[in-house]
């Protein structure tokens, strides 16, 4: 085994460099006789740390060695370093794999068909995906159950194994490797075939808590978790919002989700009121503007500026007409960084290619944009060509 998987709490450790390459993009990788850092495997992230002060930023197993790629002065092969685990990185690291045998133990206690076909410890979110589809209700019980081994303070334990000694021990599932097989075990209620590095005892992996799940490929169902460390900053990060929330809304936690639901019915009335407001004041402007429309090819033309809000609104009300063509703009943005917004469009009543209308427009104000022959937009970046925008629109237009 190799020293992480011996003795998962060795921070510090030293070593003689067997070997040193650099890959294509110049960073420099090294091996070592024997290394403590955990190279990337299994659903489990690699180690970070130094050798001899050289930052080691990836670990990865290449041909039967593992090797570190380094940030800084490289040692040559045959010196002895001294390297250092990034201990919290690790610790997180272990908390997470050792929570995830024992969800993934007692998803099998809850039902046989709820295996657990991969995993994913990347980050603070980890995933189990798992067969059998398992309900809601399930997904409780194999968290009551987990706790419930991770409280019994089970301790944790490697070690390995010929291949002809596997069938003496009951394996939640059976090994992907050959030969000398590394196996965990968890007390008397978790063992299974693993590389990675675990606590030494399951009461360290608490609290661990699942936060939800999605259907995935099929008949898997993806379940997110976080534990130790990681589901008591999540903790105290959503205690701290819903303190925040108590105060505000004056109520005990457990009517917040009720005080939310009535204000969300209360904003969509609010939102419905205003959008038939303004509904009403984009046709009452669109009479307007159609008062001070002039003929054009046939078209009785509408052109003018109107409040960015409204642009779409009075655009629509207006090309309800028959034979009515509007070349509406619009400024959007703050002051300073004003862009101008362009929206060409027609009624039934012919055929009236607005294409290249708005390019011509578009060279105004330094613009892009494009559509189909009865309806096209664009926006520019200079707000002062608007007047000539328009202007360019009206002359671009065919006028018999």
């Amino acid at each position: 085994m190799r020293l992480e998987q011996r003795d998962s709490y060795l921070r510090r450790f030293r070593s003689v460099v067997s070997d040193v390459e650099t890959d294509d993009d110049g960073a420099v990788w090294i091996a070592l006789e024997a290394s403590a850092f955990y190279p990337t495997s299994g659903g489990q992230l690699h180690d970070t740390g130094s050798l001899d002060g050289a930052r080691v930023d990836d670990v990865v197993k290449r041909g039967g060695q593992v090797w570190h790629r380094l940030v800084g002065p490289a040692p040559e092969p045959g010196c002895e370093v001294e390297g250092v685990l990034d201990w919290e990185r690790r610790y997180r690291h272990m908390q997470r794999h050792s929570a995830q045998h024992l969800l993934s133990q007692a998803f099998v206690r809850v039902s046989r068909a709820f295996e657990t076909r991969s995993v994913s410890l990347r980050s603070a979110d980890c995933t189990l995906d798992v067969a059998g589809d398992p309900a809601d209700d399930d997904l409780v019980s194999a968290e009551t159950l987990a706790n419930t081994f991770a409280y019994a303070n089970h301790p944790i334990t490697a070690f390995e194994v010929g291949e002809d000694e596997i069938g003496d021990y009951s394996l939640r599932r059976p090994p992907k490797v050959r030969g000398r097989i590394r196996l965990v075990a968890m007390g008397d209620v978790e063992i299974a075939a693993c590389g990675g590095t675990h606590l030494a005892s399951t009461a360290e992996a608490l609290p661990i808590k699942l936060f939800g799940s999605e259907r995935v490929r099929g008949e898997l169902r993806r379940i997110t978790f976080r534990a130790g460390w990681e589901a008591v900053e999540d903790y105290g990060t959503k205690h701290a919002l819903a303190t925040e929330l108590i105060h505000r809304f004056s109520a005990p936690v457990e009517e917040l989700a009720g005080r939310v639901v009535r204000l969300q019915e209360e904003l969509a009335e609010a939102r419905a009121a205003r959008a038939e407001v303004q509904r009403r004041h984009a046709r009452a402007l669109a009479e307007r503007l159609l008062g001070n429309a002039n003929v054009r090819g046939g078209w009785k033309v509408v052109r003018g500026e109107v409040e960015d809000a409204l642009l779409e609104p009075v655009l629509e009300a207006l090309i309800e007409h028959e034979s009515v063509a509007a070349l509406l703009a619009a400024r959007a943005g703050d002051p300073g960084d004003e862009r101008v917004r362009l929206a060409f469009a027609h009624g039934p009543g012919g055929d009236l290619d607005l294409r290249p209308v708005l390019q011509a427009a578009l060279v105004q104000v330094d613009g892009r944009g494009g559509g189909r022959p009865e309806r096209v937009q664009g926006a520019g970046t200079r707000s002062d060509g608007l007047g000539r925008a328009l202007q360019a629109a009206w002359k671009t237009l065919p006028d018999t």
